[in-house]
């Protein structure tokens, strides 16, 4: 099932409106790494580009740019996308913490993808960031969520500050 929110930042449209000229990657990486702080402290759930699991996880890679738009042209707008493996879900404790997820989200006013199932679910927020949060189905608790940005200029790229690997709810 391919969730229509991360198509809507950027994914196939062509309009050179669905881009923000005040975006850079740097504050977009910054606003997904915030969002993920912030549903860390309200949920008390943390994320890591390394899973708490054994096998079969698998680290995820480091946020970053990619184009944007059919064609991927690599001068052309961009986004930042971030996947963390949620950490701390309780053993048989999925269906629950995944449903905890998208109540927090939806409670802040970000909106739900009419496809979602229990399995994946697509959020937009209020300022056009998305995330895609997924059950690997694998019945072993393994959660990921994975944030995009709007589509920014290309003269936009370049971020400085680095990725965190682990986002912890704060003490």
């Amino acid at each position: 099932m391919t969730m229509t929110l991360l198509a809507a930042g950027c994914g196939t449209r062509k309009e050179t409106n669905s881009v923000d000229h005040s975006l850079t990657e740097e504050a977009a990486r910054q606003q997904i790494f915030s969002y993920l702080q912030k549903t860390a402290d309200a949920t008390g759930l943390g994320f890591s580009m390394q899973s708490d699991r054994p096998d079969p996880g698998s680290p995820l890679e480091p946020a970053g740019p990619v184009p944007c738009y059919d064609g991927y042209q690599e001068r052309g707008p961009h986004q930042i996308q971030a996947s963390y493996w949620v950490v701390g879900v309780p053993h048989g404790q999925v269906a629950g913490t995944f449903a905890l997820l998208q109540r927090t989200w939806t409670n802040w006013g970000w909106r739900l993808d009419p496809e979602a199932t229990t399995t994946i679910a697509g959020l937009a927020t209020l300022d056009h960031y998305s995330f895609i949060l997924r059950d690997s189905e694998l019945g072993d608790g393994w959660l990921s969520v994975t944030g995009a940005s709007p589509c920014f200029p290309y003269e936009g790229l370049g971020a400085t500050t680095p990725q965190p690997t682990t986002i912890k709810p704060a003490s």
